[in-house]
Order: C-alpha cells, then sequence, then structure tokens
C-alpha cells in the first residue's frame, strides 16, 4: 500500500489497537500492561486526523529529544518534536538532575580533556554566559535557565514543538512506521513522519513498534532543591555540619539527589506512583528534621522535582550493542557518532578504576538503529548497550551525543528516502563534523 493511500485512509479499530499492544507484549517479559482486574472494555472505532507529516518526529524532549531536534533542523530536515510535559530538558531540568554528566575523559596520550562538544557544548555555553552554570568539567546548570535556553534554540533552528502529548500508539505498514496516535488534550491525533527518533527515555516508541529490548530494573529517586542555603548560621550554639545537597548557580540553592530504592520497575504505573507518594513524604519529613537542627531554622524546601528520577528501563536490542570492554579499550568504530566520558569509579577485570582513569568511548550509529524498523532511531537512555555500561550510557551527556547522532541521521535517511538501516554513514559524519561533533 502506498504511504499517501495508507494516510489517507487511516482509521484506528479496536483490532488495530489490540495488534499493536500484541506485537509490544512479545518483547517483553514484564507483561506490565496486562491488567490487573483481568476485565477488559472494548473502545470504538474512530478516525483519528494526522495534524502533522514532518521529515522528522521526535518523541520526548528530554536531553537526547533536544538535541535530535535541533541536529535534524539543523540538517534541513523538517522536524516536530513532541514532549508530555510542558517544558523540554527532561531529567535534566525537570528532574533537578542538574549536572551534564560526562564531559570529560583520559584521550591515549594519558590526558584528561573534555570530549564532548556539538549541541551540548552549545547549551553549557550558552548557560555559562547567563551566569546560570557552574563548573568547567560536568558543568551544573540552573534548571529555568536551562529550560529557557532549549526553547530558544529549538526555536532558532525552526523546530516545530508539540507539549502535552503522550504517544500511545504506532501504526506500522510494511515494517516502517507510517503514524504515530498521540493523546492530547485536544484528543487524540496522528502525525505521519517519514522518520521517528524515539527519546521518550522508556523506549515507549520502540515498544509499540515491536522491537525487542530488555527491561533493566534500577534505583529510582527523586531530586529535590533547598533554599536559603547561604543563610545557614555556622556560629549558632548546637550547630552540627549536615548533609544538604550540592551547590548550583544560585548561591542560596542547593540541589539534593536521591539513590531511591534498588530493583525498580521504571515502566509499572503503581511502582511509579507510590514511589512518588513515598518519597515526597520522605523529602517533606527531613527538611523538617534539618530546619529544626540549630543553624539551619532558615532552610527551606525549595520545589521537588516535577519528573520522578527513573534512571533505567527498557534498552533496545539493537544492530550493535555497545559493552563496556568497548569504553574501556579505545574501541574505534567507522560509524561512530561522537564520543562520550566517565563521571564514576567502576570495576573493570577485577580491577576498580577512578573517574580520572576512565577512557573516553565512542558510540556507534548501530547503537542507535534497532533490527526491524526501518524509518526508527533511538536515543537517550534506551539506545542499545550491555547494561554492565548502564552508569555511563544513562547519563546526560551520552543522551546528548545519541541524540545529535540520532537526529542527525533521521534527516539523512528522510533527505535520502532511505532506510535508516541503510543511511549513508559517510554524509551522517559529515554533517556531524559540520555541526561540531568530537570523533577523537
Amino acid at each position: 500500500m502506498k504511504r499517501r493511500t495508507f494516510l489517507s485512509n487511516i482509521v484506528l479499530s479496536q483490532g488495530a489497537l489490540l495488534s499493536g499492544a500484541q506485537i509490544a507484549r512479545s518483547s517483553d517479559a514484564d507483561t506490565n500492561d496486562s491488567p490487573r482486574s483481568g476485565k477488559t472494555v472494548m473502545e470504538p472505532a474512530r478516525e483519528i486526523p494526522v495534524i502533522e507529516e514532518p521529515d522528522v518526529l521526535v518523541v520526548g524532549g528530554g536531553p537526547a529529544g533536544v538535541t535530535a531536534a535541533i541536529a535534524a533542523a539543523r540538517a534541513g530536515a523538517d522536524t516536530l518534536l513532541v514532549e508530555r510535559y510542558n517544558h523540554l530538558g527532561g531529567l535534566w531540568t525537570g528532574g533537578l538532575v542538574l549536572p551534564l554528566l560526562s564531559t570529560h575523559a583520559i584521550d591515549k596520550d594519558g590526558k584528561f580533556k573534555q570530549v564532548i562538544f556539538g549541541i551540548g557544548d552549545e547549551m553549557a555555553k550558552r548557560l555559562k554566559a547567563l551566569d546560570m552554570a557552574i563548573s568547567e568539567v560536568n558543568p551544573v546548570v540552573d534548571p529555568e535557565a536551562a529550560k529557557y535556553i532549549f526553547d530558544v534554540m529549538t526555536k532558532e533552528a525552526g523546530v516545530k514543538t508539540l507539549y502535552h502529548c503522550w504517544v500511545s500508539n504506532v501504526l506500522l505498514n510494511d515494517g516502517r512506521i507510517e503514524a504515530v496516535v498521540l493523546e492530547s488534550k485536544s484528543g487524540r491525533v496522528a502525525v505521519a513522519p517519514k522518520v521517528v527518533v524515539d527519546c521518550t527515555g522508556d523506549g515507549d516508541v520502540l515498544h509499540l513498534a515491536g522491537e525487542e529490548f530488555e527491561n533493566f530494573h534500577y534505583h529510582i529517586g527523586l531530586v529535590h532543591r533547598l533554599g536559603n542555603i547561604d543563610r545557614i548560621d555556622t556560629s549558632k550554639p548546637g550547630y552540627k555540619e549536615l548533609r544538604i545537597g550540592d551547590p548550583t548557580p544560585i548561591p542560596s540553592v542547593n540541589w539534593v539527589n536521591m539513590h531511591g530504592k534498588d530493583n525498580q520497575d521504571g515502566i509499572d504505573m503503581y511502582t511509579l506512583s507510590e514511589l512518588q507518594r513515598q518519597y515526597r513524604i520522605e523529602i517533606w519529613e527531613k527538611v523538617q528534621k534539618i530546619r529544626s537542627t540549630p543553624g539551619y531554622e532558615s532552610v527551606f524546601l525549595l520545589d521537588t522535582a516535577s519528573q520522578l528520577g527513573v534512571r533505567m528501563s527498557r534498552i533496545l536490542a539493537g544492530a550493535y550493542r555497545l559493552t563496556l570492554a568497548d569504553s574501556m579499550t579505545y574501541k574505534n568504530f567507522p560509524d561512530a557518532i561522537g564520543i562520550s566520558g566517565a563521571w564514576t569509579s567502576l570495576l573493570y577485570q577485577g580491577r576498580r578504576y577512578t573517574t580520572r582513569e576512565r577512557p573516553l568511548w565512542q558510540i556507534p550509529y548501530r547503537s542507535l538503529v534497532p533490527r526491524k524498523t526501518k524509518n526508527l532511531l533511538v536515543a537517550g537512555r534506551c539506545f542499545s548497550f550491555e547494561t554492565k555500561l548502564v552508569e555511563d550510557a544513562r547519563i546526560i551527556g551520552t543522551c546528548i551525543i545519541t541524540g545529535q547522532g540520532a537526529g542527525a541521521g533521521a534527516a539523512v535517511a528522510a533527505q535520502s528516502d532511505s532506510a535508516v538501516q541503510d543511511v549513508d554513514v559517510k554524509r551522517l559524519r559529515t554533517i556531524l563534523k559540520e555541526q561540531n561533533v568530537y570523533f577523537g
């Protein structure tokens, strides 16, 4: 069936919806979408209006999604960015996970150097120009300033953005996504792109498209910020030093991370709901204890993150699964789309390597490419890697690098009318070099 004919006759029936769900479940051992009550309801068939037909649709406006959208638009693609919240930046802004990790690593000459350039470096420089980023290595940003910068940069690039929209289904035709269905305040609508980039973090689109994945259970937390840090009276009788987080660009404000419970399912709505309530109660009560300590009376809870800190969930089983060994051995990839760094120590082959010993590591385009769907790329924490690499693969810097690679790759695929598996890698790398990406 021709694409135009398909789109002119697009009607979603209950059968189509069930087919999509069954495809997704076949690749998900946890079957999180199984009803707990055992009951089901039948949804009447309905026609869904196609509101946009962009070259590139980027789903998810976190660090990966913002970067992917800007990269695609700068490469000449008509680009639509869809975000479920009211802001861009994802966990970097709404989640209050403020450090841009990992900007630096060790090169082959043993030098500790910056490795993240391109759009991510541009973001950091713009925030520094506003005095809204501190530290040259892994800069910590102000979330509201970052939201502003992301809106400015996407607008400058010509990206069209839809907020308050959530992907609920995809329609497949001959191995291609012909339409992505969105839920919104305007009702259910559809977008018919040439290429889709899944930057949802949880791999929602790859799941709906029937791609294989691993649902990796990990620790989930909730970040908060404290105000009036500069008013703590260390001379007050009874004062003692407390752990009150880390500095931000606002001198009176600290951000406080939370490890949270281990081994949590980040795509289970009951788990997410219970943790959300539990953590907010826990944070409020903890802050009251801080305020009752001599010298800390003026400290207050500024805010809790608007997004729960899901660190990991679905991981794509892609064309190439990047390994920890790849990241520790300076492995060169002919299809590399960028380099990320290291932010923490880790155990490798029986030895613990510190951050200042960790190598820079390349990310291949193939790790963004699914095995079946011809017009889908994946970026952010759900791209294809082995779980031993999770600490570096999930962080914001890596999300930015994969996002820029996927956005440029999507533009190339859309403009050449080729499957993402057949993208001209030489052309892709040329575009990324023009966008100031560092390859080592």
